[in-house]
């Protein structure tokens, strides 16, 4: 199996985990705002509190640029592998996959037998796709 090009949708799948937990309002990484009794800027007597409630999300966001930024590379290293058509698939199904344990692990969010019975398939075909070898053309020497 081409191991870069699922690494890129691992890579991906966290991208997106970090997003979410950086710019959701119910984020869990830091205190609910929306709360009546949280203060605004105006009413808190030192702004250091303050940006240290956004502190974890700003981390968030920046490991997720970084995260990106490496996921490409190995999306490229990948399709050099193993061609263009199953790095794509392969990174796609590793996302897919991968999103959605952090969804249920992060999110409790719920997967029904019809999602299980899609997400089988997804992998199967991806297995058969990783099995195909490629051939090299040879080289015209003019």
């Amino acid at each position: 199996m081409n191991r870069r090009a699922a690494m890129s949708g691992f890579l991906g799948a966290t991208s997106s985990l970090l997003a979410k937990l950086a710019f959701d309002p119910s984020s869990p990484i830091v205190p609910s705002t929306s709360s009546s009794s949280s203060l605004s800027l105006f009413e808190m007597n030192e702004l250091i509190p303050f940006l240290l409630m956004f502190l974890p999300r700003g981390v968030c966001l920046l490991v997720m640029v970084g995260f990106n930024a490496v996921m490409i590379s190995t999306f490229l290293d990948g399709m050099d592998e193993s061609g263009s058509v199953a790095a794509t698939a392969i990174s796609n199904a590793s996302n897919f996959m991968f999103s959605a344990m952090f969804g249920i692990l992060f999110f409790n969010e719920s997967v029904n037998v019809i999602w299980a019975a899609g997400f089988i398939m997804i992998i199967s075909g991806v297995w058969l796709l990783s099995t195909v070898k490629l051939e090299e053309a040879p080289l015209k020497n003019d």
